[in-house]
């Protein structure tokens, strides 16, 4: 049950951990991309949907699905590093109680 258990934790670990690079890298790359551009934005914008519209896309709509993409890309990012977090404590909570 605990090699099972360890390996089910690994294999999500590192499932989740390549796909956080990637979003990491993509999000990157729209980051460049806008900086070139001289579009920039706080976190406000990230997580206010509203605030974003008003803000910046209406400052730049030529550029508009750039930065959705950047903004989607670094919430999928944020996400899976959370559920990294999750998956690790939940695998090491329950490996804590079933040990020997």
């Amino acid at each position: 049950m605990e090699n099972t258990l360890i390996a089910i934790t690994i294999v999500t670990f590192a499932a989740l951990l390549f796909f956080n690079i990637y979003f990491r890298i993509r999000s990157f790359r729209t980051f460049k991309k806008l900086a070139d551009k001289n579009i920039y934005f706080t976190r406000e914008h990230v997580f206010d949907s509203q605030r974003l519209e008003q803000d910046i896309l209406r400052k730049h709509p030529e550029n508009r699905d750039l930065i959705l993409s950047h903004v989607k890309s670094m919430k999928t990012s944020m996400l899976i590093s959370t559920m990294c977090v999750v998956v690790l404590t939940l695998c090491g909570a329950i490996l804590m109680y079933y040990r020997k």
